[in-house]
């Protein structure tokens, strides 16, 4: 659990606010990102993190991102009990924002089973919502940097499930022990 007592570190810009989900997407109702926000908090908490960490993100994006997310409560904490469904959902809070961080696209449409997809996404400037590029995410709680390339690489695979669409994919794995994040775009 992290302490709230601690004097906040000043933040690289830009910042994931992780409660900024509640605010929705295209997708996206407001209360399912404040889920996921709640989810990325617990895992972030859970690995001894505290407001303002700094996010490492490589791959086809190399960025220093500040995190501040959502106060828990305990009714939160009970809610997220399940480590890996905390896991998997807070990784794809923050696979959303980083996403809308780095790129012109956001998530428009969330994917069906079997695609190897988790989410499509469009282009931010497209009122028509129309499927660009694909998204797939992964989380890790803890791991090292072999474990995280090898998911990448899996997921990677994965979506080339949905590769006859012939739109370009991102795979998103987000490792909250560092924390880490790994963006390839294909």
């Amino acid at each position: 659990m992290a302490k709230s007592s601690r004097p906040l570190p000043p933040l690289p810009s830009p910042v994931l606010r992780l409660h900024s989900l509640g605010q929705g997407f295209p997708c996206l109702h407001p209360s399912s990102g404040s889920r996921l926000a709640f989810a990325a908090a617990i895992c972030l908490e859970d690995r001894q993190h505290f407001q303002g960490v700094i996010l490492g993100v490589r791959g086809s994006f190399e960025r220093r991102l500040g995190l501040r997310w959502p106060k828990l409560s305990d009714p939160v904490r009970r809610e997220w009990g399940d480590p890996n469904e905390a896991t998997e959902n807070g990784a794809v809070g923050i696979a959303i924002l980083l996403i809308d961080c780095l790129t012109d696209y956001h998530i428009v449409h969330r994917s069906y089973k079997n695609t190897g997809i988790d989410y499509w996404l469009g282009r931010k400037a497209d009122q028509l919502f129309q499927q660009d590029a694909r998204l797939e995410v992964s989380g890790i709680r803890r791991g090292d940097q072999r474990q995280v390339d090898a998911r990448v690489a899996a997921k990677l695979k994965q979506a080339e499930q949905s590769s006859g669409s012939g739109l370009p994919v991102f795979v998103v794995v987000v490792e909250f022990g560092l924390p880490a994040a790994v963006v390839v775009e294909k």
